[in-house]
């Protein structure tokens, strides 16, 4: 049985299938980020995303629109943290109420940090999409949220 496609052609079409295409640089440094980031969070305390408190918002973290505001919430058995995001920015609360240092977290590594005050509050700039989670240190104890997508 004789191909309709000569050798040559055949290995120009295998080479054109094995061509990796080009990635761009910000894709490499957020994945080389997220690799570094792997195992930083083995000896700390994760607050689990509560689903529930994505419904109650009335759109997912991707919504649509620049004036959408998305309230999330994360729980642990010591601390719980509540979050707004608009465009404005990030504001949040620690529960129990207490003073904190909170860190805003990016897939390419640490990004601003708050004082929480006496009562827990808390606030950040607007975050650049992508991965974020924050990063809340407590008297002697560290915590941090599960990654959501902004």
């Amino acid at each position: 049985m004789s191909s309709p496609w000569t050798d040559d052609e055949l290995l120009h079409e295998l080479a054109a299938a094995l061509r990796e295409e080009p990635v761009d640089d910000y894709i490499i440094h957020a994945a080389q980020g997220a690799f570094a980031w792997r195992t930083v969070d083995a000896d700390l305390i994760v607050l689990e995303l509560d689903s529930g408190a994505i419904a109650a918002a009335g759109a997912p973290v991707r919504a649509g629109g620049s004036d959408a505001r998305r309230t999330l919430a994360f729980h642990g058995e010591q601390l719980s943290v509540e979050i707004e995001i608009d465009e404005a920015g990030i504001v949040g609360q620690l529960a129990p109420p207490q003073p904190g240092r909170v860190t805003l977290l990016t897939a390419i590594g640490p990004g601003p940090s708050a004082q929480a005050d006496e009562v827990g509050c808390f606030a950040f700039p607007p975050p650049v999409s992508g991965p974020i989670r924050l990063d809340c240190r407590v008297d002697d104890d560290h915590f941090v949220t599960q990654w959501v997508t902004v």
